[in-house]
């Protein structure tokens, strides 16, 4: 296979099912997913693919300039502390895979693409909104992305009713919080400080200053040794993160998640997280 530009990954082409079902591959790097995505027929184009995004996604400036994308209004931007504001350009046709959607607006900011490694770079991000009538499973063992349109059952183990941002419960032992399933979170899981204090075994290490997408925090690490249940995952304890200053918000990322596949259901507003099936 020829190599790609800059800013594409080199795949074979994803298999299809009669257009049912479709399974595409996916890097993971840096904790990130990233797939290629054509945008008005034109690329590949490395996209990250995460479903802490709202709308059907954003477009790098460096992508916008371009292909020209017509800026069409502006609209704000918040990473959980600071909100600032971003334009908004329309794009004629996403696509990723065969899954494709045409005439939508994707938010345009600056991702710092001359501060980053070739192995980083990406020209966008898909968000939940372009997968919202497809049943997305994400299996990190295989790499591999599947769209398709089946759906979960409520009753089977693990399956899950979410609310807004895919938030779903997650219990300690004393109690449950609502957690957002963020695959664009390279992290694991980050609790807020008051829940962090609450179930750590011990004193929390300070690992250094993390960036978000309008400021900065410090980063901290704590174990916790009671059981933890999320989903079809139970353990008996493990390591969690929070930050200073401290956002109210849980999130389930990619470290965490990358030992499991993901499984979401918009149309019933299902999720499940399980194990690897042996074998498969």
């Amino acid at each position: 296979m020829a190599a790609l530009s800059v800013g594409t990954i080199a795949f074979a082409a994803p298999a299809a099912d009669a257009g049912k079902r479709e399974a595409v591959p996916f890097e993971l790097r840096g904790g990130h997913i990233f797939v290629n995505a054509y945008v008005n027929g034109q690329g590949p184009y490395r996209f990250g693919f995460d479903t802490g995004a709202s709308g059907v996604g954003r477009a790098d400036v460096t992508l916008t300039h371009a292909l020209s994308l017509p800026v069409v209004d502006s609209a704000a931007n918040s990473d959980g502390v600071r909100v600032s504001r971003a334009d908004v350009v329309k794009v004629h046709r996403l696509r990723v895979g065969s899954l494709e959607r045409r005439s939508v607006r994707l938010l345009s900011r600056d991702y710092h693409q001359k501060g980053r490694s070739a192995a980083t770079r990406f020209m966008g991000i898909i968000g939940r909104d372009f997968f919202e009538n497809r049943l997305l499973t994400i299996d990190y063992r295989t790499r591999q992305i599947t769209f398709s349109r089946g759906h979960l059952n409520p009753d089977a183990p693990g399956v899950v009713r979410y609310s807004p941002g895919f938030a779903i419960p997650l219990c300690f032992a004393k109690a449950c919080f609502p957690a957002k399933v963020d695959t664009g979170s390279s992290r694991g899981l980050v609790l807020p400080e008051s829940v962090a204090t609450k179930v750590a075994s011990g004193a929390p290490v300070r690992l250094g200053t993390v960036s978000r997408t309008n400021s900065s925090a410090a980063l901290y690490r704590v174990q916790f040794d009671m059981p933890m249940r999320v989903s079809g995952v139970a353990l008996d304890g493990g390591q969690a993160l929070f930050v200073k200053p401290s956002t109210d918000t849980i999130n389930i990322g990619s470290d965490f998640l990358k030992h499991y596949v993901l499984t979401i259901d918009q149309r019933r507003h299902l999720l499940r997280i399980s194990r690897p099936t042996v074998g498969g």
